[in-house]
């Protein structure tokens, strides 16, 4: 039997006209929650609705399903019904599911049911897509079930495209029976497929912000009592630092910060550096720039440029790419005829010898080139000198492997450490609000901005 995680399931109720009576919606929301809690015991229900006046109300979340109708039986007479609000109720479901994502982990589901197109203009579907975009990671399902006698409505659209970015549907019903069908068949459990080798799904980097801010940073611990979590020890094993301590300020428990920064790189919601409490599934937020350092990795928007090598044969310059006379030894005029005549004698010699050994070629911008050849006893030129040392240090440097980056990542994650431990007596001042910060403060109490 597969474990089922926690579920929060909102109704919302956007009906206006008459074709849903009270005693049906009663009716086919106790036969949705027998069934639900069949299938998974651990699931809360609330209802969402807009009284008179466009006055929104959501209830608090109820596990019985006798409280939860007799909510429904008390306001039915006093719900809104000159108009649909379909996109502000969905902002309040979204951002109510959002607030309870952000301390436990679980499924999130919104159940809309509707009887009346919406008349809200694009600017309010733009807004609710953006959002619809953010949150569908957490994850969150949204199913409609549109009830009504008409085959098409003028939002038919935008409510396609709502269900079907959140994984849920779109459905439609005609009368009180189709529509109750429909209802309990949705009481299946619902999970998303994994997006990622490691699982999970991946969120965009312009949704980074709002997760940032939807998460929590970890807290000092007290140094030398209490071990972390991960690895159940008091000194990390990492940076061999007694003060690396910290922990979730939800629950309290223990991180050592090199630990949580491995696990996250494996074990997080879409984003590195932002991963869920193991014990309390709250979510919790690293510096991201510690996190890649700790891995030996490098920043998205830090990636080094491209080497010489790298560029286009246009823009490369090499020794090679200069005019073969540069190379030359410069032809001096002989004084005398038995000077010319010895001088042609040695200019025969290396024909000679070439023809019997092979010419040297050298790899130039248009390709291969054949290298003159020194005459016995004469010094290298300076361009010929310098040809060879690339080669010879690329040889001699071999590339850092992974466990050099991460020696390396240790020693300047310690030495960082010692810094901010000395404080040099300075006062430090967030940047953003000159809010007055303290020594071990790594972003601002006041605005969260990074403190430097």
């Amino acid at each position: 039997m597969t474990a089922t995680n926690q579920e929060s399931i909102v109704f919302y109720l956007d009906l206006a006209t008459k074709i849903l009576g009270k005693k049906d919606m009663v009716k086919s929301i106790q036969s949705f929650l027998e069934e639900k809690l069949k299938k998974n015991p651990d699931t809360s229900f609330s209802a969402f609705y807009f009284k008179e006046g466009n006055e929104p109300f959501l209830s608090e979340e109820v596990s019985n399903i006798k409280d939860l109708t007799k909510i429904i039986n008390n306001d039915w007479k006093t719900r809104e019904q000159s108009e649909s609000n379909f996109e502000n109720g969905l902002f309040y479901c979204l951002s109510f599911l959002a607030s309870k994502a952000a301390i436990s982990s679980g499924s999130f589901r919104v159940i809309c049911i509707s009887d009346l197109p919406s008349k809200k203009g694009s600017e309010y579907a733009e807004a609710l897509m953006a959002l619809v975009e953010t949150v569908r990671t957490f994850p969150t399902f949204i199913d409609i079930i549109r009830v009504g006698k008409s085959e098409m409505y003028p939002d038919d659209v935008k409510l396609r495209i709502v269900s079907t970015l959140t994984s849920g549907g779109l459905f439609y019903a005609s009368d009180s029976k189709e529509f109750k069908l429909t209802f309990v068949g949705l009481a299946k459990n619902k999970t998303l497929p994994d997006l990622r080798v490691e699982g999970g799904q991946e969120i965009d980097q312009d949704k980074k912000t709002y997760y940032e801010n939807l998460a929590k940073a970890l807290v000092q611990g007290q140094i030398g009592k209490e071990k972390c979590s991960l690895c159940s020890k008091k000194t990390c094993d990492y940076c061999n630092e007694k003060d690396d301590i910290y922990k979730c300020s939800q629950c309290g428990t223990f991180y050592h910060e090199c630990c949580a920064a491995l696990y996250s790189w494996k074990f997080n919601m879409g984003l590195k550096h932002i991963f869920r409490c193991i014990t309390c599934g709250a979510i919790l937020k690293l510096e991201e720039s510690l996190v890649y350092e700790i891995n030996g990795e490098t920043m998205p928007d830090q990636e080094e440029l491209p080497t010489i090598e790298e560029e286009s044969d246009e823009e490369k310059w090499t020794p090679e790419a200069e005019p073969e006379e540069i190379i030359e030894e410069p032809i001096v005029e002989p004084e005398d005829t038995s000077v010319s005549e010895s001088v042609a004698s040695e200019e025969q010699k290396p024909s000679e010898d070439s023809s019997d050994s092979k010419v040297e070629m050298r790899p130039g911008l248009f390709g291969p080139r054949p290298v003159p050849k020194r005459r016995s006893g004469s010094k290298p030129t300076e361009i010929e000198s310098t040809e060879t040392k690339p080669k010879e240090t690329e040889a001699a440097i071999p590339k850092a492997s992974k466990a050099e980056k991460a020696i390396s990542a240790r020693k300047s994650l310690a030495e960082r450490r010692r810094k901010n431990r000395s404080g040099n007596g300075t006062i430090r001042i967030c940047r953003v609000c000159s809010t007055r910060l303290k020594p071990n403060d790594r972003r601002c109490p006041k605005c969260g901005s990074p403190a430097y």
